[in-house]
């Protein structure tokens, strides 16, 4: 029914289900930390394809040995450098995003999105219509 291109591209398939978990993740859910858990998991889905597609089965990494120059005995670099380098970026925006998410809840105490977006309305200085909107809102 598949075929045998199913096999062959087999990681290339569970990185798309993982990313689709991630971005389901991403965005069904209001809580900021299950969104950047959401955000992890697609970047670990980009990553597995990156690896899969840089990756040639009976090829070596391009460190060379035994004196064989040949370009045909190597895998192609770049696909692990660009990995290697999101890795990095994305250990980074992730550390924003958790700091950002710290102060939000220092802030507002909640990691709800909806209710964030809510107070820093109610909070934001010249939005008068809005203030006014909100206090009748709970008011009631």
């Amino acid at each position: 029914m598949f075929g045998p291109n199913l096999w062959h591209n087999f990681y290339s398939l569970v990185s798309v289900v993982i990313f689709s978990v991630g971005f389901t993740t991403l965005m069904l859910h209001r809580n900021m930390i299950k969104k950047i858990i959401g955000f992890n998991i697609m970047d670990t889905a980009v990553y597995l394809f990156l690896a899969s597609k840089g990756y040639i089965f009976g090829r070596k990494a391009p460190i060379i040995v035994d004196n064989v120059q040949s370009v045909e005995a190597y895998i192609n670099p770049i696909p692990a450098g660009l990995v290697l380098t999101g890795i990095v970026v994305s250990v980074s925006v992730t550390a924003l995003m958790l700091a950002i998410t710290i102060r939000l809840y220092e802030r507002y105490h909640t990691l709800d999105i909806d209710e964030i977006s809510l107070r820093s309305k109610r909070d934001t200085p010249g939005r008068s219509k809005y203030y006014k909107d909100i206090k009748e809102e709970d008011d009631e």
